[in-house]
């Protein structure tokens, strides 16, 4: 048997080719990753400037309160109560500019917000007297807070009612995540009868924007000009439709649905229950541009292995030699590819990328192999090939829903095609091994 042209041996060589080539594979995940780490340092860096991801909540009435402690001590605390009933009603507009930091893109938004909380403070009052502890409340000290995560994106906040002290907000730091608050005038005997405040706000943010059910019940209205709306936390909306690039949803929550009470003392619910009883809309990016070149990296793998089969097989059935550092060479054109693809995309989106990088690989493919062949039809039959194949690829890195099945259904389809061209092929022939004669021990 002739070492170098046997193809059990070429066979051989063609697989270690393809684990060679693995190699720049895997260092180019490495790649895609640390670009997409990079991507979130700007988006940070927006958000410091901007707003970041926010999560608001309506008033809440901060009433400070003389407890006695288990050892007999007393202590100054504030009593969180919640309003019976708070109605949201929200437009978020999505900058048609886009914030850029280098090459990276960041979509922010300014959203304006009307909340209206009615209280009956009497009630939890009463409530609260008839419990085991000695508690004095401090009612003409009270002051209305209004939760907002990242209070460097507030652009605007005014509320009204009979009970508010003129409404200037000052950042309060006693709350268990970022608030802004105003203080009730001393006189406003907020324990006689039910008090409706009516708060409007303007708040700028990134990505996403949540709001918290802080009442009894909660009705939330939310419009927007974003085409793929995310609603994935906390309470799915009730209501929901997308339409003409704009989105709308309305969601209903009450008490019972969540994991805290109405009132509490201090810090006894933490700021991470209250978030985790947000609900709202992401700002869904369906398949970005490092998602889709991780994709086309995950299956840069199966699809040089693939090729380089193809090729294997396509030799053997044309009677055409190619050498193993041939072999090579196209596994590593075919991996520079998505470094490629990664570097143009960060520039001019990723289609235009993979559409560039794809005929400059088929072409370059189709040259080579038009000269390892000796003949140009060959070669453009190659190109032709690579160019289906790539076309493949995209549907499977830009599909969202279908991925795993085209997937499976194309490797099916390569394998059968491998299968049925080779069914006649005498493969002993081929590679110089004889068959053992019947019957033989």
């Amino acid at each position: 048997m002739n070492l170098g042209s046997g193809a059990l041996v070429k066979g051989g060589m063609v697989v270690l080719v393809a684990l060679l080539v693995l190699i720049p594979v895997q260092l180019l995940q490495g790649l895609v990753k640390e670009r997409a780490q990079l991507r979130q340092e700007a988006v940070a860096r927006v958000a410091r400037g901007w707003g970041g991801t926010q999560l608001l909540g309506g008033p809440v009435l901060a009433i400070p309160a003389t407890i006695m402690r288990d050892d007999g001590r007393t202590a100054l605390v504030d009593w969180y109560v919640l309003p019976e009933t708070l109605t949201l009603e929200s437009e978020l507009i999505v900058e048609d500019e886009r914030r850029k930091l280098g090459v990276y893109e960041v979509p922010v938004y300014v959203t304006s917000v009307r909340a209206v909380a009615t209280f009956d403070i009497a009630a939890k009052v009463a409530s609260l007297m008839q419990g085991p502890r000695a508690t004095t409340v401090h009612l003409d000290r009270a002051r209305l807070l209004v939760p907002v995560s990242d209070t460097r994106g507030v652009r605007d906040v005014r509320i009204t009612g009979t009970s508010v002290s003129g409404g200037v907000f000052e950042p309060d730091r006693s709350f268990v995540m970022g608030a802004l608050a105003t203080p009730l005038r001393a006189d406003a005997q907020i324990d006689r009868g039910e008090h409706r405040f009516e708060l409007t706000m303007q708040i700028a943010g990134t990505y996403s924007l949540s709001f918290m059910p802080l009442a009894r019940s909660s009705s939330a209205q939310l419009a927007g000009n974003w085409v793929d709306p995310g609603f994935t936390r906390g309470f799915l909306p009730v209501e929901r439709g997308v339409a003409d690039g704009r989105f709308h949803a309305r969601w209903q929550v009450l008490d019972l649905n969540r994991g805290f009470g109405s009132a509490w003392f201090g810090d006894q619910v933490a700021g991470s229950a209250l978030a985790e009883s947000a609900f709202g809309v992401d700002l869904v990016q369906p398949v970005d541009l490092y998602q889709r070149a991780e994709r086309s990296v995950k299956y840069a793998g199966l699809f040089i292995a693939l090729s380089l089969l193809t090729l294997f097989v396509w030799e053997h059935l044309a009677r055409r030699s190619v050498h193993p550092i041939q072999y090579g060479l196209m596994g590593l054109a075919m991996s520079v590819f998505y470094l490629l693809l990664l570097a143009l995309a960060e520039h001019i989106g990723f289609t235009f990328a993979y559409l560039f990088a794809a005929l400059a690989l088929c072409a370059l493919m189709g040259f080579y192999l038009a000269g390892a062949f000796d003949s140009s039809v060959a070669g453009s039959s190659a190109g032709m090939g690579f160019a289906g194949v790539y076309a493949l690829l995209y549907l499977l890195v830009t599909s969202e829903d279908y991925a795993l099945l085209a997937g499976s259904l194309a490797v099916f389809a390569l394998l059968a095609t491998a299968m049925v061209l080779t069914r006649r092929l005498d493969w002993y022939q081929a590679t110089g091994l004889k068959p053992r004669p019947a019957g033989a021990q």
